[in-house]
């Protein structure tokens, strides 16, 4: 399935590129590639961290994952899917998808005034449930 898809993009399949998106896949949320990088190396297989970010950057440039808007830090990392928005915990780091309802209109377009528009991410910054559970 990796294969096909990275050959859909228009990308020569390489055991790299195979490797990185399976990972994704397997560890969900928003990983950084550090954790990308420890997620194959759990497998047995072994790649270099350049090689990861040299993947990353080839899979994110054909669209098939996208770079988590998540604020300062390490740059997240996440499979193309449905469009969402993402909720950052100023205190644990904790990074959330947030799925805006279909009703709910967004922003204008800056398009419309500034240009062609090719991604749109909301941050929202915040204290996450259990941060403030613990609180309690």
């Amino acid at each position: 399935m990796s294969e096909d898809r990275i050959r859909g993009a228009g990308l020569k399949v390489t055991r790299a590129r195979i490797a990185v998106l399976q990972a994704l896949g397997e560890l969900g949320g928003h990983p950084t590639a550090d954790q990308v990088l420890a997620g194959i190396s759990a497998t047995g297989a072994t790649v270099s961290r350049a090689t990861v970010f040299n993947a990353l950057d080839d899979l994110t440039g054909a669209g098939l994952v996208v770079r988590a808007g998540a604020g300062p830090g390490a740059a997240r990392y996440e499979i193309t899917g449905e469009t969402h928005h993402h909720f950052v915990c100023g205190r644990c780091g904790k990074v959330a998808d947030v799925v805006p309802p279909d009703d709910r209109p967004l922003p204008a377009d800056p398009g419309e005034i500034h240009g062609r528009v090719d991604d749109t991410q909301i941050v929202y910054h915040g204290v996450c449930g259990d941060c403030l559970a613990a609180e309690v």
